[in-house]
């Protein structure tokens, strides 16, 4: 009597499920150990946050016969907009941690309208 055949898949199916398995693994605990490093840095590319009870002082000048129309947080950052007497108008980019000022974008008023 014949013997039932043997049904096998060919060696290199089973080394290429093995390796996508492993590959998947590999993703898991990359993603894993991302999260991680994420959750216990929060702000590793800003500015060093101050220590608690610290307070700061940081004077920003503004134009002569400016005002600070409003004041908005944004993500990490404070935008302050300011309004100049016949000059353009500008919103600050300021740091709360540590209020120094990152940027300035100014607002001019359009030609021709």
């Amino acid at each position: 009597m014949a013997s039932p055949a043997r049904a096998s898949a060919p060696i290199w199916l089973k080394v290429l499920v093995i390796s996508m398995g492993l590959l998947i693994v590999a993703g898991f605990v990359v993603i894993v150990a991302e999260i991680g490093r994420r959750i216990s840095t929060p702000n590793a590319a800003g500015s060093p946050a101050p220590a608690p009870g610290t307070r700061f002082t940081e004077r920003i000048a503004l134009p002569s016969g400016a005002r600070v129309v409003s004041m908005n947080a944004a993500g990490d950052r404070l935008i302050v907009h300011v309004e100049t007497q016949g000059g353009p108008s500008a919103a600050y980019i300021v740091d709360p941690r540590n209020g120094a000022l990152l940027g300035t974008v100014e607002f001019p008023p359009a030609a021709g309208r």
